[in-house]
């Protein structure tokens, strides 16, 4: 898809989820952006799944009413993607030029991709430069994304009507989100830490890490606020309404106090879940962590939709022992909604070129 060139009358950015669907709308100004439009609505049921549309005309009609309702009738259209699917990994190459990078990969893919490439789009991003044995080298985030799912997104925007512009793998939105801001919950300055952004979704968990605003590692675990939901109804016998309501009033889902009351053992239950979800989150950061041996983590920015369960900040902290916040607000960036919840949104509007 074309990259758009200018936004300054608006671009509508669609975030496709299989519990929600968000949009916004927004226009770039000076040196800050505005979002003129920022709401959500429900995924039509078993329309859309782990970064895959199962039902196209559900999707499209619930889209189009939503942006009728909120009275966009037309206009460019990006949209970021993520998936267990899409595969990522870091690769080192000799230090080369895009184009050079480009070619060499058609020939080492198979090495370090073991899969029929023929059915992916293969996309590369140099991160950093570093030296082995002597040796200038280039670190290379090359990312696969299958074929069919870019497709069926295109067909997507097209069937609402709108002018497809960019379709954006999301760990790389929120690479450049983060690296267009300098602070975050006006104390946290992103810009000059190495940050890991953990975006606790419905369907999956995705885990980006940031140095200085360079982007170091991406990964997406499956597990998200979907397995939560489903083992803790089968866990306590649970039905659909009844869960949302003891989420909520969960005061604090790092602390599990003594006694045997009904609170007690819904906030025991939700902890064991979600730190199911920490351990595979602590597996990637060991892994990058043993990498090299000046890397490390110094801030946990957790958002997304089960980052409003109360403590869940406290939680990651206790298992991790690095600070965790769960984001609310940022420079640079004017939004009259809820922010955590348009991240993934607000980074695709982005071009490289203008972080």
């Amino acid at each position: 898809m074309k990259r758009f060139l200018l936004w300054k009358n608006g671009i509508i950015s669609l975030d496709l989820g299989s519990f929600e669907i968000k949009v916004v709308q927004g226009s770039r100004r000076r040196d800050d952006i505005k979002i003129n439009k920022a709401f959500s609505f429900d995924t039509p049921k078993d329309a859309y799944l782990n970064g895959y549309i199962r039902n196209g005309h559900a999707l499209i009609d619930a889209i189009k009413d939503a942006l009728n309702f909120n009275k966009i009738k037309s206009g460019v259209c990006c949209l970021s993607i993520k998936s267990t699917a899409i595969i990522t990994r870091e690769i080192a190459f000799p230090v080369l030029g895009s184009k050079e990078i480009d070619g060499l990969l058609k020939y080492q893919l198979p090495e370090y991709l073991p899969m029929d490439y023929s059915k992916y789009i293969i996309q590369h991003k140099i991160i950093d430069k570093f030296k082995d044995a002597d040796k200038e080298k280039l670190n290379v985030l090359v990312v696969a994304i299958p074929k069919d799912m870019v497709d069926m997104h295109y067909d997507l925007v097209k069937g609402l009507g709108l002018k497809p512009s960019v379709l954006d793998y999301q760990p790389n939105s929120v690479w450049k989100f983060f690296k267009f801001i300098n602070t975050a919950n006006e104390c946290i300055e992103t810009s000059q830490k190495t940050i890991a952004a953990i975006d606790l979704g419905s369907d999956s968990t995705n885990i980006t890490i940031i140095n200085k605003g360079v982007i170091q590692t991406t990964r997406t675990i499956d597990m998200g606020g979907i397995t939560l939901d489903n083992d803790a109804k089968s866990l306590m016998a649970l039905t659909n309404d009844e869960l949302p309501p003891l989420l909520s009033d969960i005061k604090d889902v790092s602390l599990v106090d003594d006694g045997f009351s009904d609170y007690n053992r819904y906030v025991y239950v939700i902890k064991a879940i979600i730190e199911s979800i920490i351990t595979k989150i602590d597996r990637i950061f060991k892994f990058y962590l043993s990498k090299d041996i000046n890397n490390e983590i110094e801030q946990l920015i957790l958002y997304g939709g089960l980052s409003n369960i109360k403590g869940m900040d406290k939680l990651f902290f206790n298992y991790f022992g690095i600070p965790a916040i769960v984001l609310n607000s940022v420079d640079r960036i004017s939004i009259n909604s809820d922010l955590n919840k348009y991240i993934n949104c607000i980074g695709t509007l982005m071009r490289d070129d203008e972080v």
